[in-house]
């Protein structure tokens, strides 16, 4: 849709990097069981478990990966060369290809970190994978890949997203390697470095929220008054998880990540369950809830009008919330905050300890994340999973049964709106 055409090949290529994507992932996943069991010996380091937290496999799969990644960017560039050549560099076409490049470029600096270096040094390198290529650019690649569907779907003006994006590359660039000093408080780093740190994290979430209001008052438009258009608008679904991606962003990753990153806040809760409450909100919100909604975006191509089912995509859609809501608020953020006074009252090393993480007024808290897990599970993932079968059961069998712009947008009559 972006380029206009998908040249030669590239479903082949789709198909070796999803088979490189199996070797990577269950190649690591052995590796790292086995380098912990200490079946490698001395290749541990380059087959097994480099005993990074987040970034603990091993240096071979970690370079395979990297490679992926380029791979992943050559196949966009085949599709997009095209369209690139005719197009400004300060384009959305363009800014889509950087922010794809950026994301293998930028994950390779964790090869910088090595077991056998200085731990300050180490650490300085893995977290710009942990934060600055996660948090930085993942999180552009996501306003960008966003932002472009607001674009082809006419829920969001060109203009404005593109000042979103540049918005989001001025506070990257700005503050991107400061706002990953808040992660470092243990390697010795000032106060300010984290003050600073914390700041700059938080507001790079800002051009992603104002993006997703600027969508949202299109879908309220749409919902509240009658519409005059020859189709409904086919994308809904699609749209409300890309919404939930802006508000998850501002939440899980924002809010959530804010309270936990002010310098005297670090020092007492890190690695408590506030770390892994901003965590699971903010990747499963943003980076999972994108998921789904380019799934649904393209399964909505795939099956044909008839055998799609806007049923099973509504209660994945607040299922999937719901749930990653209760999981928050009902367990991990109570479980947190508790914790973090007993870190306060009792002393850090207390507050992690099996004895106070186990006791009965935890356990209870534990368990009361059970109702979400099951919601979120049965009605939000098999929902899904069912729309995916339709997909490969009734897989139209020419290249596109309707022309993309037939479904991409909605006609809207003035004075009305359109769903």
């Amino acid at each position: 849709m972006i380029a206009g055409r998908e040249p030669r090949g590239q479903s082949f290529l789709a198909y070796c990097l999803l088979g490189a994507l199996v070797i990577v992932v269950f190649g690591s996943l052995f590796g790292e069981y086995a380098g912990i069991e200490g079946w490698f010996k001395n290749a541990w380091l380059w087959f097994g478990n480099q005993g990074f937290e987040y970034l603990d496999l091993g240096r071979f799969w970690q370079i395979l990966l990297t490679v992926g990644l380029f791979f992943w960017v050559a196949i966009l560039f085949r599709g997009l060369r095209g369209r690139l050549h005719n197009d400004h560099m300060g384009n959305m076409p363009w800014l889509f290809f950087f922010s794809a490049l950026s994301i293998p470029a930028f994950y390779g600096v964790g090869l910088l970190a090595h077991p056998g270096s200085h731990f300050t040094t180490t650490d300085f390198w893995r977290f710009w994978v942990v934060h600055l290529w996660v948090e930085d650019f993942l999180e552009l690649f996501t306003t960008i890949m966003v932002a472009y569907v607001f674009v082809l779907l006419g829920v969001v003006h060109e203009r404005i997203a593109l000042t979103m994006i540049y918005l989001d590359m001025l506070l990257y660039s700005a503050g991107g390697v400061i706002g990953t000093m808040h992660h470092v408080y243990f390697s010795g780093e000032p106060s300010i470095h984290m003050a600073l740190g914390a700041f700059f994290s938080a507001a790079e979430v800002i051009p992603l929220t104002l993006l997703t209001l600027e969508a949202w008052t299109f879908l309220r438009l749409g919902s509240q008054r009658e519409t005059k258009s020859k189709t409904s608008f086919p994308h809904y679904w699609a749209v409300m998880f890309l919404a939930a991606v802006g508000f998850w962003n501002f939440l899980g990753a924002g809010i959530f990540g804010f309270l936990i990153n002010l310098p005297i806040v670090s020092y007492y809760e890190i690695g408590t369950a506030l770390t892994p409450n901003h965590g699971h909100a903010a990747m499963m919100g943003v980076y999972g809830m994108l998921s789904v909604g380019l799934a649904l975006f393209c399964l909505r191509y795939i099956i044909p009008e008839e055998r799609w089912s806007d049923r099973a995509a509504k209660i994945s859609f607040w299922s999937l919330n719901l749930g990653l809501a209760w999981m928050v608020f009902a367990t991990l953020f109570p479980l947190g905050v508790l914790q973090l006074y007993h870190s306060i009252a009792y002393g850090y090393y207390d507050a992690r300890s099996l004895k106070f993480v186990g006791n009965p007024t935890n356990s209870l808290i534990e368990w009361l994340r059970l109702p979400g897990d099951t919601v979120f599970i049965l009605g939000g993932t098999l929902p899904v999973l069912y729309l995916c079968w339709l997909g490969v059961r009734h897989m139209r069998t020419q290249s596109t049964a309707e022309e993309p712009r037939d479904i991409l947008f909605t006609e809207l009559v003035s004075g009305t709106g359109g769903r």
